[in-house]
């Protein structure tokens, strides 16, 4: 059995009162078991003012971590924020680690090479990882779910994208421990006594333009031809591209239903090139379904709300983490905390949990067998329960 702890502080600028805050509202010495490990959610201006490293020096255990825009835990949300949730249980065990820098050229190595560093220290196959990956613009999230499902066998994925609050992202770091990093991978393998269920809500069925489309060419993330036809044709004749140009780019999103029995997931369009291929936020495979749709203010809260009342929640229930796109939280306009507090309204209370946005999803769906597939969404909200 596990439990989960939470805490905040809102405290920026003077780190002793930042930490006397957080520890005060975990307190250890009454709650820890055996073994334990920290996921931290925070505003980039944290690791800036040194919060986070000064945090991590009193902690008497790993944590890993990504920036946000925005996120909460029970009874509180906001942006300029510093949350932790404690995974804490007697038995259960956890092993961190830190890959190397991420390049396209050497992510496979890295990223096996840090599963098996806390492989090692585990000694045991691990029941679920979490990931807390660099928001890359090189390198498919595809691509590293599929290097970590190559030396894990598959083992259960859930995780999110750092991102931030600049336009060009350049303060979305990782974190571990003390360190934080533009292009370091941080996971951590759990394994003993924990069951962990995952769920991902994204488009609503209703806003899905559903039209006989197969994708016939792509590269990784390049949507190339849609019916044998290239794709700016193919959305022309639709009516959602004109003079060779896609429109809504900000506003529209591709599903792909991959086929295998797995609910279908979200691309983000981000642009177009030159030859005029459309740039999505994830691999669109050759022979999948092409749906298109849109979400609005109203859709974001009805699915978040939806997808908390669909959790298996009972006395049984340890801890719960949940990740929703940066690109949701822009759909609501100026009622930026509108999903924390529908999250808020359903569970708090009722579980400890952590929520964050984040540049990307790393959530396992279920195939028509109930087994977890590993995969990577985009504009998603997704949920792991302990």
């Amino acid at each position: 059995m596990i439990k989960t702890l939470s805490a905040y502080t809102l405290e920026i600028d003077d780190c002793e009162k930042a930490v006397s805050e957080i520890l005060s509202q975990l307190d250890l010495g009454k709650n820890l078991l055996k073994n334990s490990v920290g996921i931290v959610s925070c505003y980039s201006e944290f690791i800036e003012s040194g919060v986070v490293k000064a945090l991590r020096e009193k902690l008497p255990f790993d944590i890993i971590g990504t920036t946000t825009i925005s996120g909460g835990i029970a009874g509180v949300n906001g942006q300029l924020m510093l949350s932790i949730a404690v995974i804490t249980g007697d038995d259960v065990s956890f092993s961190t680690a830190l890959s190397q820098p991420l390049m396209p050229d050497n992510f496979k190595k890295h990223t096996a090479s840090a599963y098996e560093d806390a492989l090692s220290r585990l000694g045991q196959k691990p029941a679920m990882i979490f990931i807390c990956s660099p928001l890359f613009f090189d390198i498919a999230g595809d691509e590293v779910i599929r290097a970590i499902d190559e030396v894990s066998g598959g083992v259960p994925l859930f995780g999110t994208l750092a991102v931030d609050h600049t336009k060009d992202y350049h303060t979305a770091h990782t974190l571990f421990n003390e360190s934080a990093s533009l292009n370091r991978l941080s996971m951590l393998l759990i394994a003993g006594n924990i069951n962990p269920s995952f769920s991902v809500a994204s488009v609503p069925e209703h806003k899905i333009v559903k039209q006989k489309a197969i994708i016939t060419k792509s590269h990784n993330n390049l949507l190339i031809e849609v019916n044998d036809m290239p794709v700016v044709d193919y959305m022309t004749s639709i009516g959602l591209a004109a003079n060779g140009k896609i429109e809504g780019l900000n506003t529209l999103s591709f599903t792909i239903d991959f086929n295998d029995g797995t609910k279908p997931l979200v691309r983000g369009i981000f642009g177009q090139t030159p030859e005029g291929y459309a740039i999505c936020g994830g691999s669109m495979p050759v022979n999948a379904t092409l749906g298109i749709g849109s979400v609005d203010h109203d859709d974001v809260i009805a699915m978040t709300a939806e997808a908390m009342k669909k959790l298996p929640l009972d006395k049984l229930s340890s801890g719960l983490f949940v990740f929703s796109c940066i690109s949701r939280n822009m759909a609501l306009g100026f009622d930026i905390t509108a999903e924390i507090d529908a999250i808020e309204n359903i569970v708090g209370g009722k579980v400890p949990y952590l929520m964050a946005y984040s540049g990307g999803e790393i959530c396992p769906v279920y195939d028509k067998d109930g087994k977890p597939v590993n995969r990577f969404h985009n504009e998603t909200l997704i949920t792991c329960l302990f």
